[in-house]
């Protein structure tokens, strides 16, 4: 799964993960990394988050490509499962102010979670990768599938916003609110 192409109107929320040449097992001291997260421009501005969420989730991907290959610790893996999460929260609070439910997304981030824990509870290599990594695209095919779901009413929301006059359509597409999930249920993957 890819994200859509990065789109100008979105250039002001970006995030970077740099892995660190060193790597680390959960009982050892955290390696260094650098990580910068910007939400996007407007709470409200739902391509923009939506196109976000979706490149985290292949940064968190290859992230676990380079634990696997012992380039990257459990924590830099935790700490892009970390900014998944809140993005994912930016994505929930961007389509609440369109009046659209993600109460059925709410699961994705605690089934990413169980998978990510399994997985790192062993030790790194290739071959634990291509053990685990069906279950997490599994996961992120299901947050896809679910925000593909969310674009026509958010469109028609918009549309009904901007009746008679020109909007433009939303950016993103991929080839009754209830509590989103709280900040304390993206703590680090022990």
């Amino acid at each position: 799964m890819h994200p859509p192409p990065y789109d100008q109107a979105c250039a002001v929320g970006h995030t970077t993960i740099m892995s660190s040449p060193q790597t680390t097992r959960w009982n050892s001291k955290p390696s260094p990394i650098i990580t910068t997260y910007t939400a996007p421009p407007s709470p409200s501005d739902v391509p923009c988050a939506v196109q976000t969420l979706l490149g985290l989730t292949k940064q968190l991907q290859d992230m676990l490509r380079l634990w696997s290959l012992e380039q990257a610790s459990e924590t830099q893996v935790s700490d892009a499962y970390i900014l998944v999460g809140m993005q994912f929260n930016a994505t929930v609070n961007a389509f609440a102010r369109h009046h659209i439910d993600m109460s059925d997304l709410f699961s994705i981030p605690t089934e990413l979670r169980n998978v990510l824990e399994n997985c790192l509870g062993e030790d790194p290599s290739p071959r634990v990768l291509d053990h685990y990594m069906p279950k997490v695209r599994a996961v992120l095919y299901k947050l896809l599938q679910g925000l593909q779901t969310k674009q026509s009413p958010y469109k028609k929301h918009v549309e009904s916003q901007h009746r008679g006059s020109a909007s433009p359509s939303p950016r993103w597409s991929s080839s009754s609110s209830s509590a989103s999930p709280t900040e304390s249920e993206y703590r680090r993957i022990p």
